[in-house]
């Protein structure tokens, strides 16, 4: 892993420039403050248990206990929620909010 000085990764909420010169906000401002809250609904939509969500999602049942107690999902663990929310109609709305859209770049 490679370290980038120029452009150090913060996680406090604040807008930093991407390397076109655009603001952008880092991973740990996106989540809404009320995310357990939106995980519950979402696992309420699915009608699958907390464990059938977490194999859905394909994480560890007690990672799924942790971002119901606030520890937001790491990259991965997030990329795979939003998968499995946007197959539930109106999911990634419940989950993120009604602004939210996912983008994916190829390169």
């Amino acid at each position: 892993m490679t370290s980038n000085t120029k452009d150090s990764s913060r996680l406090d909420g604040t807008l930093r420039p991407d390397p076109d010169g655009e603001e952008c906000m880092p991973y740990g401002g996106l989540l809404p403050d009320d995310f357990a809250d939106r995980l519950d609904r979402l696992k309420k939509d699915s009608g699958l248990t907390w464990s059938g969500l977490a194999i859905a999602i394909g994480v560890d049942y007690k990672q799924m206990y942790r971002w119901r107690k606030g520890v937001e999902p790491s990259g991965g663990a997030m990329h795979a929620l939003c998968r499995y929310a946007g197959r539930i109609p109106g999911g990634l709305q419940i989950l993120m909010g009604d602004g939210f859209q996912m983008t994916f770049f190829d390169n």
